[in-house]
């Protein structure tokens, strides 16, 4: 697969020389266990940021622990870690949706957008309209206005939701391209456990963000690994 992606800088970059792009924009991939799910992803995506002519990072973030996943913990140091590379445009992208045409736009036209608007197995509509998970850009500005992902939520569900109510205590409003746009396809995968207090945690989402979050993030400086196609950044949570 590498051989074919001849413009991929090491680590995942790409810069475009025909123009001056506007965002450096990093993509940020929570990742545990996900072998052929990665790789069916980047082959997929590094075609469509390189035709979008983005300057652009892939960061794999793995979990190396052995802890229940915690993906919002993942995307704050995911973002950090991209941050300390001048990276202006941050997208946080679930490693089994895959894009499905080149029209998703992934350099923070707005901020925050939703992309993945339209999922297969949601026969392609907006389950509801807060929805912020899947696949999702910021900019460094309104991402740290509501202060990042929580850190509490572990196993599967709730932080999404925790997010977009951080989003709305912030009165901001969430940019997504029409259903014709947006579509993705989910790759097929074992549910991981559920948070079973996701509920109990989101009662006050609207409040906590301001203490949890970028704010009160405290992590061990992670094992960073220059791949051709991605930026690996191995995680204890």
């Amino acid at each position: 697969m590498e051989f074919r992606f001849i413009w991929v800088q090491t680590g995942g970059h790409y810069t475009p020389t025909r123009c001056k792009p506007r965002e450096r924009v990093a993509i940020l991939i929570p990742f545990r266990n996900r072998n052929n799910h990665l790789r069916i992803l980047l082959n997929n995506l590094h075609p469509i940021l390189y035709r979008q002519q983005l300057e652009y990072s892939i960061y794999v973030l793995k979990q190396a622990d052995e802890k229940p996943f915690n993906r919002g913990k993942l995307f704050n140091i995911g973002y950090l870690e991209a941050k300390k590379d001048n990276h202006t445009c941050f997208v946080f992208h679930d490693v089994d949706l895959i894009p499905e045409n080149d029209h998703i736009l992934y350099g923070c036209v707005r901020s925050p957008m939703h992309l993945s608007r339209a999922v297969n197995t949601f026969n392609y509509k907006l389950p509801y309209k807060e929805l912020l998970g899947g696949v999702a850009a910021w900019k460094t500005r309104e991402f740290e206005q509501v202060n990042g992902w929580s850190n509490l939520f572990v196993n599967w569900g709730g932080e999404d939701d925790d997010l977009s109510y951080r989003t709305i205590a912030n009165k901001l409003s969430i940019f997504r391209f029409r259903n014709s746009v947006a579509r993705y396809t989910m790759l097929e995968h074992r549910r991981t456990p559920v948070n079973t207090a996701r509920h109990r945690q989101l009662q006050d989402s609207y409040t906590r963000y301001k203490i949890d979050g970028l704010s009160s993030l405290v992590y061990e400086s992670p094992r960073i690994q220059r791949y051709h196609l991605f930026t690996m950044v191995s995680i204890n949570t």
